[in-house]
């Protein structure tokens, strides 16, 4: 049933942290061609609930793929998952807290809840599959549950971070906090092709591997705290005299439609009709609460949107410069080296 499975201890010496730590450093990467349900519970480490009509027992085939658990270094875990479920699921757990977590979902349409709330993680299926972010605070343990259906494709990442890695950051917390607060964030190019390159990571001899993983988790982690501290401030503005909590409302309202690209094609007036007021009302209302214009903001969308399919989908400078709206692509490339600051090209050959 298994191509292979490999399980691991990477040595802990000397601090007490670390030996605390040496149960946790392991690290199970199995490549699967079935996984079944003995072995979804073997890689959970935790007692699983499974529901499924097709489930008869521990042998039963559920998804096929591959999993990846790691402890990178005292408080701070990976999971990589890269499945396509062979069976519609509901699967149930707990997830140890204390803890933030940092996800991104690259694709996939499978409900998760945590302590009875919804994470917005519903990313879609195949071409049309828009990478979703999600930050995630946990003062305790909680419930888990996933629902999934049969084909669905499921490929993301989960960074677990533990208190005794946050207090080590001192002057950089985590922007996050409370129990089950919860703040979406919108992963860059940058972001999507350090996920692709956790999922398939290239082989490393030694301690190098575990170096090349922590990097790039590092990095996500920045991102993703970066924008949450960007989406924490714009709250705290939006309850100054300046805006009305309606008003920040019916600008992250905007903001969605422009991250969809679903108003691409508006003028600010059908957006303000759109938005049920009028266009100096909204770019003022806008401006306040994500410190720039409507349309600077589109624009930095719309470039973005580019960047992914140069990167992700490998099209064309002249295909990546109409779906940034640009007719020309001189132009196009000047706007984009001005925000990226790399042409094009080189942006798209990036690793």
């Amino acid at each position: 049933m298994f191509d292979s499975t490999n399980v691991s201890v990477m040595e802990t010496v000397g601090d007490p942290a670390e030996e605390r730590c040496r149960s946790d450093r392991v690290s199970t990467r199995h490549r699967l061609q079935l996984i079944d349900l003995g072995a979804l519970r073997q890689v959970a480490h935790r007692p699983v609930d499974v529901e499924s009509p097709s489930v008869s027992g521990e042998a039963s085939p559920v998804m096929r793929g591959i999993f990846s658990i790691q402890c990178l270094r005292v408080g701070v875990h990976l999971h990589c998952t890269d499945i396509v479920n062979l069976q519609p699921l509901i699967t149930r757990t707990e997830v140890a807290g204390p803890c933030v977590k940092v996800m991104l979902r690259l694709e996939g349409g499978a409900r998760v809840r945590i302590g009875g709330r919804d994470l917005p993680l519903g990313a879609g299926q195949g071409a049309k599959a828009v990478p979703k972010g999600v930050v995630l605070s946990l003062d305790r343990d909680e419930s888990f549950e996933r629902r999934s259906a049969k084909g669905d494709r499921q490929r993301m990442i989960v960074i677990t971070l533990a208190p005794e890695w946050l207090d080590s950051l001192r002057s950089s917390p985590c922007p996050l906090s409370g129990h089950l607060a919860i703040q979406t964030w919108v992963p860059t190019p940058r972001s999507v092709a350090i996920v692709e390159q956790l999922l398939n990571p290239p082989t490393f001899a030694g301690p190098m591997h575990g170096l090349y993983l922590e990097s790039r988790v590092l990095e996500l982690v920045a991102e993703a705290f970066a924008q949450t501290v960007a989406c924490t401030q714009a709250s705290v503005q939006s309850t100054s005299p300046d805006l009305r909590p309606e008003a920040y409302a019916r600008a992250r309202r905007l903001r969605e439609l422009l991250d969809s690209g679903r108003v691409d094609e508006m003028s600010l007036s059908d957006m303000a009709r759109k938005m049920r007021c009028n266009a100096s009302t909204l770019q003022q209302q806008f401006r306040l609460a994500f410190g720039k214009t409507i349309f600077d903001y589109l624009r930095s969308c719309r470039l973005q949107r580019a960047a992914l399919a140069l990167q992700h989908d490998g099209v064309s400078v002249a295909r990546a410069a109409e779906i940034a709206g640009y007719s020309s692509q001189a132009n196009f490339s000047t706007a984009f080296r001005r925000h990226f600051g790399l042409p094009p090209k080189r942006y798209r050959a990036r690793v």
